[in-house]
């Protein structure tokens, strides 16, 4: 949802550009694999004026999924390196929701089957890897999990913390937002059903005939980054609102677009419910930030939610497809705010005790020093 930015001291930054862009007419399962090469060509090509500078890395650590890794061993035969392994795609966790996508057809799986094809390649000069969480370790071929630790990126409790006091004024509307007002929140890097988007705004026109006070802020870009395009062409967005014409109140649901990071916490901060849906995918930053800001999350059923959150302990978790029992989840969590308090300080401590960046950094740099040292 937010970019973030690079300020480390001591570090010198070097930048590859592309040589070139992507081919035109270029068969639609390749376009991913030769941006990817276009990528590993331009990368290695700076990483060799390196090596005549005279630098060796002691490690590489590199995002296979990109292409930048790619031909860093031939530039760097003897270097080591740690690949984050995001997610191995799969056609079952790709079908999960098949609402907007056309009937399954053989081409799906063929072009998943493409869209894997730099990762395998990369696969086999990464001497080690690391994921997030055991779901997104559970993607990845078996030949790779034997190699992979899993050990989430971390999340800065010290700032991303509660603040009982937060407050938000909407100008426009001349209207003061605090802990003790209905707010519902729900942020997506863009808006689009691989996030749950759809259901959520299904949710919305009997959350808001139960309560007509409630301010909902809705975070992300008008557009698509992980699923296809609405099959009419509009975005998802545009789409729901036609299709939810005159059931919804829109003074209260507010657009809020991308948000730089420290708007995202001072939102979630005064959030009382937040929504947090997925399909089986990678797990997003801002649901374990909303976990240390003591949000109550209310998160769809499916992996890899269920791993970090217990319903009924520290959030409460509902049928990805059940409509209506997100409403009466959300509809009850807004009732009674003070019923679900010890969700919220179960949500904080099981970052704390988890998934804070000092205890996640330490393990990092203990698998980074093991693989230099060559223990592993």
């Amino acid at each position: 949802m937010h970019e973030r930015a690079i300020d480390a001291p001591g570090v010198e930054i070097r930048r590859y550009s592309a040589k070139r862009s992507s081919s035109q007419g270029i068969h639609p399962w390749s376009v991913d694999f030769e941006s990817q090469m276009i990528r590993g060509e331009s990368c290695a090509e700076q990483a060799i004026k390196l090596r005549e500078e005279g630098f060796i890395p002691e490690l590489i650590c590199a995002h296979p999924g990109w292409g930048e890794a790619l031909f860093l061993k031939d530039v760097w035969p003897e270097t080591r390196v740690l690949g984050y392994h995001e997610f191995h795609y799969h056609q079952g966790n790709s079908d999960f929701d098949r609402e907007f996508i056309p009937n399954q057809a053989w081409q799906d799986a063929a072009r998943l089957r493409a869209k894997n094809a730099s990762f395998l390649l990369g696969y086999e000069d990464i001497d080690w890897g690391v994921t997030p969480t055991r779901f997104q370790w559970s993607t990845l071929p078996k030949r790779v999990q034997e190699h992979t630790s899993v050990i989430h990126d971390g999340i800065d409790i010290e700032h991303v913390k509660p603040k009982p006091e937060a407050q938000l004024l909407l100008q426009d509307k001349n209207l003061t937002v605090n802990r003790s007002s209905k707010v519902i929140t729900f942020i997506s890097r863009n808006l689009e059903p691989t996030r749950g988007f759809h259901r959520f705004m299904r949710a919305l026109p009997l959350v808001q005939k139960h309560h007509p006070d409630a301010q909902i802020f809705i975070v992300g870009r008008d557009g698509t980054g992980y699923g296809s395009p609405h099959p009419s062409g509009k975005s998802y967005k545009q789409a729901m609102l036609n299709e939810l014409e005159n059931q919804l109140d829109l003074e209260h649901i507010h657009f809020v677009g991308a948000l730089p990071h420290g708007q995202l916490i001072q939102l979630i901060q005064l959030s009382q419910a937040h929504v947090y849906f997925t399909m089986p995918f990678v797990l997003s930053w801002s649901l374990m930030e909303a976990m240390a800001c003591g949000a109550l999350v209310v998160g769809s059923r499916t992996p890899p939610l269920e791993e970090v959150i217990q319903h009924g302990r520290n959030g409460l978790l509902v049928d990805y497809f059940n409509t209506g029992e997100l409403a009466t989840c959300l509809d009850e969590v807004l009732r009674n705010p003070s019923k679900h308090e010890s969700l919220r300080l179960n949500a904080r401590r099981t970052i704390e005790q988890h998934y804070g960046l000092r205890k996640t950094l330490s393990r990092q740099m203990a698998l980074m020093q093991a693989l230099v040292t060559r223990v592993i």
